[in-house]
């Protein structure tokens, strides 16, 4: 009996070491944040001394997509595991209904304390028309705050950050996900005590430069650069109650920011976001990674770490064995999709769009199946610099590069060269050349589709037939 009980003593013990062991998971949301501004992506005109030395410290990628370049749709993403149309997100208004498995919901399974907090997780509807939001709570639609321990919404991300490590179960493992409100429009004059001066700022070369721009986009680097302050403060609060070793650091925008071809569309600045992980003696620090990562593949990645099986409706990748310097397989391909924006009527591209993309190791075809509705930016159609270069398209003073750019017509589909047009500016769909890489890519992205149940229609047209 002594043996007995000496063994079953010493399971307990191993169980015990083992729940020790499992990583905490910290997930921060940089708010519509386009890759190449941080300084570690090689922007240098940007002050992040903190994430800066966060890359050092940990794995940085240059090809992470987002599922859509909008908040509610991505981050429903990061969530599940899957794409945004097959769990209904792409509506935006919609909460993210109460039978689709989280990664958050299988942490807390296996022990983990799990909370949400700081800005709004987007995943329990749009609350802005007094309508909309009668229908979804008298149908009783929201429930992801319920599936937390810690659920707070709407406080400062350091604040919020420090509160939920207090109260978090010292017993167990946690997971939390703050979100930042930086970069998110509108953008604060001032943000940092020594602003981005606007003069010697690189603008990127498919935007127009004049002084109205250059302001703008100051304040974005502004905001930036507010953000890594807290973020760096952030992380020197794990290192002060001795976490850091034993936390997996993730750090992602959630969308590209709210720029010119940035949030609202699927170039590049819309879709291609900063992403971060660090986690001290197990992720090799200082690389920086070119593997493809989708939105989805968060959720079965994140698991694993933690020694979790994904749920068999997750559609995600698990690129843990990248992380740990582990042969495995990698994506050749990421779709990432835009449908409504808000709840406002369908005039513009800035309310709503269907646009499909899939990107490959090189080439990336986008399909705009409504191509007739004209381009109007997300978030900033108000800001003096777009306004001003309405009224320049109107009365004829714009250049003819930036008209076909801004107020031209789509066309149906748009395929680019990543490696040599890395800017997206010159269009190979159509040419004989290129044919079968654009059928190639036109095929996988409708078998994606088909799988998602997507509801727009497959990017096929008529043999007998051109499309414009």
């Amino acid at each position: 009996m002594k043996t007995l009980l000496t063994a079953a003593g010493l399971s307990l013990l191993a169980l015990n070491a083992s729940a020790a062991k499992k990583p905490n998971i910290v997930f921060i949301i940089s708010d519509d944040h386009s890759t190449p501004f941080l300084g570690c992506y090689g922007t240098t005109d940007i002050k992040t001394p903190n994430l800066d030395k966060f890359a050092s410290e940990g794995m940085a990628f240059d090809r992470a997509y987002v599922t859509s370049p909008q908040s509610a749709p991505s981050r429903s993403s990061f969530f599940s595991g899957r794409s945004p149309v097959s769990t209904t997100m792409s509506m935006f208004s919609l909460p993210l209904p109460a039978d689709v498995i989280t990664y958050p919901d299988i942490l807390k399974q296996h022990g983990y304390y799990i909370g949400v907090t700081a800005r709004s997780h987007h995943q329990d509807g749009l609350r802005r028309n007094k309508e909309i939001i009668e229908a979804v709570d008298r149908n009783r639609l929201r429930s992801f705050g319920q599936r937390f321990d810690y659920h707070r919404m709407g406080g400062k991300p350091l604040p919020e950050f420090i509160s939920f490590l207090d109260k978090a179960d010292k017993k167990k493992p946690f997971y939390v996900q703050v979100s930042f409100y930086d970069p998110h429009r509108p953008w604060d004059k001032n943000a940092i005590p020594v602003p981005h001066d606007p003069a010697t700022i690189k603008l990127p070369p498919h935007y127009p430069d004049n002084e109205l721009i250059r302001e703008d986009f100051a304040r974005h680097y502004d905001e930036i650069s507010r953000m890594d302050t807290e973020f760096g403060k952030m992380m020197d609060e794990l290192e002060r109650r001795g976490l850091k070793d034993n936390t997996i650091v993730v750090f992602v925008g959630d969308n590209g920011s709210a720029l010119l071809r940035g949030k609202g569309t699927l170039y590049e600045l819309g879709i291609n976001v900063p992403l971060i992980i660090r986690w001290p003696g197990h992720i090799p620090a200082g690389h920086m990674c070119h593997e493809l990562i989708s939105g989805e593949d968060f959720a079965p990645t994140l698991l694993a770490l933690a020694g979790c099986e994904a749920d068999e409706a997750m559609t995600g990748v698990d690129f843990s064995h990248t992380l740990l310097d582990r042969p495995g397989r990698n994506r050749e391909w990421i779709v990432s999709e835009r449908a409504a924006h808000a709840e406002d009527l369908p005039v513009t591209t800035k309310d709503f769009d269907l646009i499909r993309a899939i990107v490959g190791k090189r080439y990336k075809l986008i399909y705009n199946p409504v191509r007739e509705l004209p381009y109007w930016p997300v978030d900033f159609s108000h800001e003096s610099f777009w306004l001003d270069m309405v009224e320049r398209n109107r009365t004829g003073f714009l250049s003819r590069e930036w008209q076909q750019l801004y107020f031209s017509e789509r066309p149906m589909f748009e395929l680019y060269d990543l490696q040599e047009d890395p800017q997206e500016l010159n269009n190979l769909a159509g040419k004989a050349d290129y044919a079968n890489i654009e059928k190639e890519l036109r095929n996988t992205l409708a078998e994606k589709m088909l799988l998602d149940r997507d509801y727009v229609p497959l990017p096929f047209y008529s043999l007998d037939r051109e499309y414009k």
